[in-house]
């Protein structure tokens, strides 16, 4: 997830693909079922944007905890790369 907001998160894909997501919370946490028992509600992700960096897979990511939207990846394919993600601050 990104340090400054936990509701966005990246994802890296085996074929080198990254993919960000926003988690969207529930109205109601939690419901009643059939035999009154609180249970949780999960709630739902959508995907905002995805890009191909590389033909082999994301190895590691980090993101930054001072920047938002800066983070560092690196792949199989021996590649360093650093990331911007702009506009995170609109979502």
């Amino acid at each position: 997830p990104l340090p400054q907001n936990r509701e966005l998160f990246l994802t890296a894909g085996g074929a080198g693909s990254l993919h960000l997501w926003k988690y969207e919370y529930p109205v109601q946490r939690s419901k009643k079922d059939s035999e009154g028992v609180e249970m949780g509600v999960a709630g739902s992700v959508s995907l905002l944007q995805n890009v191909t960096l590389s033909t082999q897979p994301i190895s590691s990511l980090d993101w930054s905890p001072d920047k938002r939207g800066l983070c560092i990846c690196s792949s199989f394919d021996q590649m360093v790369r650093v990331l911007i993600i702009t506009k995170l601050h609109k979502i």
